[in-house]
């Protein structure tokens, strides 16, 4: 794991915020070691792995897919750029990637273009 990558409390915070607004659940079981996978060489790299880390069966309890976008959002700021891109499309991308359509270095290029220095 990088140490560019956001924290796994981080993380945890993150699902907490997803699997509460948007799935209902008051407490989700601790996300599992997602970071440990993780890795890349720019931060849209390292972003979409995280994605796919956070995707993979058995990561997260409840609410994968939110918290898939928010941590996007929250890695890119991590590393000083902001996803411009319409939350409808990127959370197309995220099911694409998880359901095996498109795979990392595809997501990594879509994240690339769309990435914005803030």
């Amino acid at each position: 794991m990088s140490s560019d990558v956001i924290s796994l409390e981080a993380v945890r915070f993150i699902n907490l915020v997803a699997a509460r607004r948007f799935a209902g659940a008051a407490t989700p079981p601790p996300p599992g070691d997602v970071l440990s996978s993780v890795h890349g060489d720019t931060p849209y790299w390292r972003a979409a792995s995280l994605t796919s880390a956070l995707l993979a069966p058995g990561a997260l309890g409840v609410a994968a897919l939110p918290t898939a976008l928010l941590a996007i959002c929250c890695q890119l700021g991590h590393e000083g750029y902001s996803l411009f891109a319409p939350q409808g499309a990127a959370a197309g991308m995220i099911r694409e990637l998880a359901g095996g359509s498109i795979d990392v270095d595809r997501f990594a290029d879509w994240l690339q273009d769309r990435a914005v220095s803030t």
